[in-house]
């Protein structure tokens, strides 16, 4: 029986390239670095010439951190102080731009339908928390969702570390929960859960076959499988 259900944010509840892509690529516009090297880094960290995320790269699945150790390679900053700034720059861009934070689908209505046959709901992402709550709280999701976990506050995907606390946390086991995302770094973390991954993201349906479970368009279909 399934007891709780926890999604990834962007590229899952979240079209990914709308707005946490364009931030990104807009803060290190702002950069003005030279036109080769920054071609060479927006390949290092994984955006395509159309400007979106490349499956599977440093930009769909990993980190803010992630992104400030490649980038300081090519600034004079360390990559404690490109975190701080990129951080800070993301955020204000989110609060700045919140017309564009649009859903995947219908999530509100999804939560609800899982709040009303008593299910727990978890957003477990690899972005960090200011951002996170500021979007869940914007599109009136937090009332909804029962546990939250960034890359600031555990361990980034794919470690459990955060699915194991929050195992502990709702006496739960791994057959108890379904985990939504569209990564490779979302279906590693969901070792063990029935692992759904979503095609409306970064992910192609090849790569998902290979790492999930099931395969839906997006999270509105999870009921199939509860």
């Amino acid at each position: 029986m399934i007891k709780a259900v926890l999604f990834d944010k962007d590229g899952t509840i979240l079209r990914f390239s709308n707005i946490y892509t364009d931030s990104l690529i807009e803060y290190l516009e702002d950069k003005n670095l030279d036109t080769i090297i920054k071609k060479k880094l927006f390949q290092d960290i994984g955006v395509g010439e159309d400007r979106k995320a490349q499956e599977n790269s440093i930009l769909a699945s990993e980190t803010i951190g992630d992104v400030a150790v490649v980038l300081s390679k090519y600034l004079d900053m360390d990559a404690n102080s490109l975190f701080i700034e990129i951080d800070d720059y993301i955020y204000n861009y989110y609060k700045n731009n919140k017309d564009r934070i649009e859903t995947t689908c219908d999530v509100i209505d999804i939560f609800k339908k899982l709040k009303e046959k008593g299910i727990l709901i978890g957003i477990f992402t690899s972005d960090n928390y200011r951002q996170t709550k500021f979007a869940m709280d914007f599109l009136g999701f937090t009332e909804y969702i029962d546990f939250i976990a960034t890359a600031d506050t555990y361990k980034k995907k794919p470690d459990t570390e955060a699915l194991e606390v929050f195992k502990e946390k709702y006496n739960l086991k791994d057959e108890e929960i379904i985990v939504i995302g569209d990564s490779k770094v979302d279906m590693l973390f969901g070792n063990g859960t029935k692992k759904l991954g979503v095609t409306c993201g970064t992910g192609s349906r090849e790569m998902l076959e290979e790492y999930a479970d099931h395969i839906i368009e997006n999270p509105s279909e999870v009921f199939k499988y509860i």
